[in-house]
């Protein structure tokens, strides 16, 4: 049998030295992927869509409806992990972050927050929309009764404790599984997928960071439509192009896996009849 020998590297760089001695061994098990979506059939289903139903159906939320199908055809990939096993979700939920506007209407800085559309796939890509903007009034109004209470909450808690505080109620909510919904927090609050968009503010393609609490495996993020360049039938054409980029947790989500929900959401987007209901 052959010794395998490993030898202390002598004389590094001084990079390599510092960078040794800076970082732990890597222990996220977050995979990243990116998915380029023809934007064409997806542009004109929108704007039947928003003229039939009177309800201006926008790309992000024919993505979260997309998202939505896609797990629940893919149902083992709607869960969490949970001590070391998969815990699947019975429904699929899908949660849209929302941007709040400065309290005194000008300036400051917007806050941001979210709503979680529950049975997501159950829902038309018209009522996600109404659903979705129904509580993102509430949120901006201050008249959404578990964010006003849950942020109130956290409001009185020092910055110090604040990441310690946050440790215990994942640790209850998750761990343990105990409901805390008479403290304003909703069980399960995150749902199966996060949905996020940058596009609106022409931004093409970014990658965003899945929040440690939410226990989703999947956070897709809706970039820009874009005219661009591409090979059609050996020939260079230029084309409508949407960008999706997706954060996954590879405890869940593997590559096969992985590819599988991209090809499925891009079988939808690119053929939007099929969000239809």
């Amino acid at each position: 049998m052959r010794h395998v020998q490993i030898r202390k590297l002598k004389n590094p760089s001084s990079f390599r030295a510092i960078a040794a001695a800076a970082w732990p061994a890597p222990n996220d098990p977050t995979i990243y992927g990116a998915l380029e979506v023809r934007g064409e059939a997806l542009q004109a289903w929108l704007k039947a869509t928003t003229e039939a139903t009177g309800t201006k159906v926008t790309v992000t939320h024919a993505v979260a409806r997309a998202v939505a199908l896609a797990l629940r055809e893919h149902s083992d990939l709607n869960g969490m992990v949970r001590h070391g096993s998969i815990y699947l979700r019975d429904t699929v939920d899908i949660f849209l972050q929302v941007a709040i506007p400065p309290e005194d209407g000008t300036t400051g800085k917007a806050d941001l927050s979210g709503a979680l559309v529950r049975d997501a796939d159950k829902k038309s890509a018209a009522e996600l929309a109404i659903d979705l903007r129904a509580k993102a009034a509430a949120i901006r109004k201050d008249e959404d009764a578990d964010f006003k209470r849950t942020k109130g909450t956290l409001n009185l808690v020092p910055g110090f404790l604040l990441r310690t505080l946050m440790k215990c109620i994942d640790f209850v909510q998750y761990g343990l599984n105990v409901s805390l919904a008479w403290a304003g927090l909703p069980k399960d609050p995150f749902g199966s997928a996060m949905v996020t968009s940058l596009g609106m503010f022409g931004v093409k393609s970014a990658f965003a960071p899945i929040f440690p609490m939410a226990h989703t495996p999947l956070l897709v993020l809706v970039g820009a439509l874009e005219d661009k360049p591409i090979v059609q039938d050996g020939e260079i054409v230029i084309a409508t192009v949407l960008n999706l980029t997706a954060s996954m947790d590879h405890r869940m989500i593997d590559g096969w896996q992985a590819s599988q929900l991209a090809v499925t959401i891009q079988r939808l987007l690119e053929d939007p009849s099929q969000l239809d209901p």
